[in-house]
């Protein structure tokens, strides 16, 4: 057994080429797909609005399911890595349809939005939680965990970027004036790439960590097991309101660089604010998961996760005040709400697998797949919650798509999207940590007791 090998560079880079092929579609749906809906498919903000919280809902309740079936998933490859590529092709087919446009009429559109989207989410869920729980059995050590948690920040924002820059100008080449067809081809584009990506991730990974086989196993005791651990749940809290504030700014971003730094402008150059303003925060997101590793060096995660989050609801309020058009002002802040957001994703998904390791330690049963899918559970109630408000307030407050200038009730309603929102998402998240209690000594006590019932086991088999 090699559960204590240090891992390689190269299986790094591929673990962290996995959640890049996650993120293609992840960035294109929290980046573009309101605005799509809206502005181009012909949808209304709230049917939106309410289409993302009915269709997330369903999707995160299927979430800890797909968790207990990949727990007790058994092939020569592993629990976690064959979904990647059982899943890959319907993936990135299912992207393509999610952008396409078919003229049924409203009725027959919006149910056409409602069942799509709904099915790319499920595809994402099959890949993405499996996916999620491999970064928990890679390896034993806490470290060389987060060394591939920033390796996979650092890559999944890099492809972040591509999108963000590469998507408005693709749907422009490909479709020319018609930007129903250059959304979907574009769509075509980057899932072809996302399934490379995801075979690349599946041949250069191994999982390591085995878990102690428990022939009592059942669904009820798992679940109880998990309901009980305590830390699991704080991290499930964690994960819920970052997820509220990254999906939250990111559906509002697009609307906040077209209505209120451009004044509706929908010439090449327009184009190309938006892609630029929209890259910035994903330049920042990429220097932020580079720098993670460094900074988890050099101090506590705990400390550094308060003092990030604090930061951000700075950040945050501070932009509410700043005039969109004020550009100078505008762009470097955005930059660094990426900067730290991403700075402390590499901590948020180490805490996963932590909690993980804490119930293994606590219960003597370890459910890597149901402890992971029921984080994303909590994610992906804070993209619901999220994509709702967004459009739901967005109606309330009289958007109309397509005008040269929004009222001033709308205005504000996107200002406090992009900015109030996330930033008391933020607070929240500095205040949980104080209930977080898995520090490096923990850590190592859990670490060393884990190891010592493995090589108990393996002496007695």
């Amino acid at each position: 057994m090699d559960n204590n090998k240090k891992l390689s560079v190269m299986e790094k880079i591929g673990f962290g080429m996995g959640d890049a092929a996650c993120g293609i579609v992840y960035s294109s749906v929290t980046m573009f797909l309101t605005y799509f809906y809206t502005d181009i498919y012909g949808l209304s903000a709230a049917a939106v609005g309410i289409m993302f919280l009915a269709t997330r809902i369903f999707d995160a309740i299927i979430d800890p399911i797909t968790g207990m079936v990949a727990d007790r998933t058994k092939t020569r490859w592993g629990r976690f890595r064959p979904w990647l590529i059982w899943f890959a092709i319907p993936y990135a087919v299912l992207a393509v349809m999610t952008y396409t446009t078919p003229d049924f009429g409203y009725s027959g559109k919006l149910l056409y939005a409602y069942v799509t989207y709904a099915l790319l989410m499920l595809c994402y869920t099959f890949i993405n939680i499996p996916y999620c729980a491999l970064g928990g059995v890679i390896a034993r050590d806490e470290k060389d965990r987060l060394s591939a948690q920033s390796y996979r920040f650092t890559i999944s924002s890099a492809s972040g970027l591509m999108v963000s820059i590469g998507t408005l100008f693709l749907v422009d080449w490909l479709g020319k004036e018609n930007k129903q067809l250059g959304f979907q081809l574009t769509m075509a584009v980057m899932g072809v790439i996302a399934i490379g990506m995801l075979v690349f991730c599946f041949a250069t990974t191994k999982e390591r960590v085995v878990p102690i086989e428990d022939k009592n196993v059942s669904v009820k005791k798992d679940l109880k097991c998990l309901l009980g651990n305590d830390q699991w749940c704080i991290v499930a809290l964690i994960t819920f309101f970052s997820s509220m504030a990254g999906v939250m700014r990111s559906s509002a971003t697009l609307y906040y660089a077209t209505y209120l730094m451009m004044g509706g402008v929908s010439s090449a150059a327009g184009t190309a604010m938006k892609s630029a303003f929209v890259s910035t925060s994903v330049v920042g997101t990429i220097l932020g998961a580079m720098a993670a590793g460094y900074f988890a060096k050099r101090f506590t995660a705990i400390q550094l996760f308060k003092n990030i989050n604090l930061t951000l609801f700075v950040i945050g309020v501070v932009m509410f005040f700043v005039p969109p058009v004020w550009l100078a002002v505008i762009f470097p802040l955005y930059f660094l709400i990426g900067f730290f957001h991403s700075m402390y994703q590499p901590f948020k998904w180490n805490m996963m697998a932590n909690a993980a390791d804490y119930g293994e330690w606590k219960f003597g049963r370890r459910a890597t797949g149901l402890s992971f899918s029921g984080n994303l559970f909590a994610l992906k109630l804070g993209m619901a919650i999220a994509g709702a408000l967004v459009g739901i307030c967005l109606g309330l407050l009289g958007y109309q798509a397509g005008v040269n200038e929004q009222t001033p009730l709308a205005t504000m309603g996107i200002i406090g999207l992009l900015t109030i929102g996330p930033a008391f998402s933020y607070l929240l998240l500095w205040w949980l940590m104080r209930f977080y209690k898995l520090d490096d000594k923990m850590m190592e006590k859990i670490q060393s007791d884990l190891l010592a019932r493995q090589q108990n086991k393996d002496s007695h088999d």
